[in-house]
């Protein structure tokens, strides 16, 4: 055999060896990318049968099932982790908010209004982008009923849905300790303008409908505590409470938690700024709103929640004070049903509603005009 030929041959083998290896390379490194990834299907069902009172001009009675929250929103979602390496990990989450009354989609008909964004996270922490949750949202532990229909939430119902479009969000925790912060390049801009929303990003001016917002939180064993910051910036024209850039709407809380038992006790204080359109309740240029409750399980299948809010908005007697309760029982780790009730207390210019008032229809009172509501429900996670 010609030196030529053995060196054809030689090559020929290298390449094939070359091949095989590429080959083998890749079904390992696909293996592992699968091995290391993970997608999770997750969701809560919420619903049941409300009666309201003192209703409009008429303070009429209603009996009906609420489309936005029972005692959680319902929602489904996907999330999502793949190990890059190096303590590198790729992360998204898209979730999706659903009325289960009528099978439609809440926050404005988004297909994924409560949450949608992609980012990475490692030992430095977590960088995301996309539809995020304003800071202040993590900044609630003390808040023990969260967004239960009736709760002291609804004397600023922004606490429960303050979600940012076309934002950035970065977070650390070590030890218990978690920082966070986030900037949004434009808000809201599905939300109807007399509800807060902005056309979004602006090419034109650089502080339209930007929001800012920081945290700092602490949970240890049996305790924790949290402070936030979260500004909004106008720009959403007339009709807007805030029409101009010019214009803020800015909130600063502080809260905390402790637990005794299977008691745990929650109560927090927020300081707001508004300086948008001034009309007779929530838009006054200051207001203090201020709340305490607690939740107890007597024995492992039955959770009793109880909470009492108020707020002053100026000096123009547009505050009010709310009281609300639950009592679920657990039917299993997953399934519960329960029994809410709540009661707002206006005071002569104050019109809150006891359900957020962002239910369709819509169920405010008229000024100085307290009002109740009674909810069972069922709530289902999987």
């Amino acid at each position: 055999m010609s030196s030529t030929s053995k060196l054809s041959e030689c090559a020929s083998y290298w390449r094939k060896a070359a091949c095989f290896g590429l080959a083998s390379l890749a079904a390992c490194a696909s293996g592992a990318s699968y091995a290391q990834s993970s997608v999770t299907l997750y969701g809560i069902i919420d619903t049941g049968v409300e009666w309201v009172n003192n209703v409009g001009a008429n303070k009429s009675s209603v009996v009906r099932v609420p489309t936005l929250t029972g005692s959680i929103p319902s929602r489904w979602g996907l999330r999502g982790k793949e190990d890059l390496g190096g303590g590198l990990s790729a992360v998204f989450v898209l979730e999706s908010g659903f009325a289960p009354s009528q099978g439609t989609l809440n926050q404005g008909g988004r297909l994924f209004g409560r949450q949608a964004y992609v980012g990475l996270s490692g030992h430095w922490g977590t960088l995301t982008l996309g539809r995020q949750y304003s800071q202040i949202y993590w900044a609630l532990p003390g808040d023990t009923m969260g967004p239960n229909i009736y709760a002291a939430g609804d004397l600023d119902p922004y606490l429960a849905q303050p979600r940012l479009d076309n934002a950035v969000a970065y977070s650390f925790t070590t030890s218990g300790l978690t920082v966070g912060a986030t900037y949004s390049f434009g808000r809201d801009a599905v939300d109807p303008a007399e509800a807060g929303g902005c056309p979004g990003q602006s090419p034109t001016d650089w502080r339209a409908c930007k929001s800012m917002s920081a945290m700092v939180k602490y949970d240890a064993a049996m305790w924790g505590v949290a402070a936030a910051f979260d500004r909004n910036y106008g720009g959403g024209g007339t009709g807007s409470p805030l029409p101009t850039s010019s214009l803020t709407d800015t909130r600063a809380v502080i809260d905390g938690y402790v637990k005794f038992g299977t008691a745990t006790i929650g109560a927090g204080f927020l300081h707001r700024i508004n300086h948008g359109e001034q009309t007779p309740t929530l838009f006054d240029a200051t207001s203090n709103y201020w709340w305490i409750g607690g939740t107890y399980l007597p024995i492992p299948v039955i959770a009793i929640d109880a909470q009492f809010g108020h707020i002053s908005v100026g000096s123009n007697s547009s505050g009010a004070s709310l009281i609300a309760a639950r009592v679920a029982y657990l039917l299993s780790k997953r399934s519960s049903v329960y029994v809410t009730a709540g009661h707002v207390f206006n005071q002569r210019n104050g019109a809150f509603t006891i359900d957020g008032g962002v239910i369709p229809p819509a169920s405010s009172p008229l000024p100085g005009v307290d009002q109740t509501g009674v909810m069972v429900g069922m709530r289902h996670q999987f």
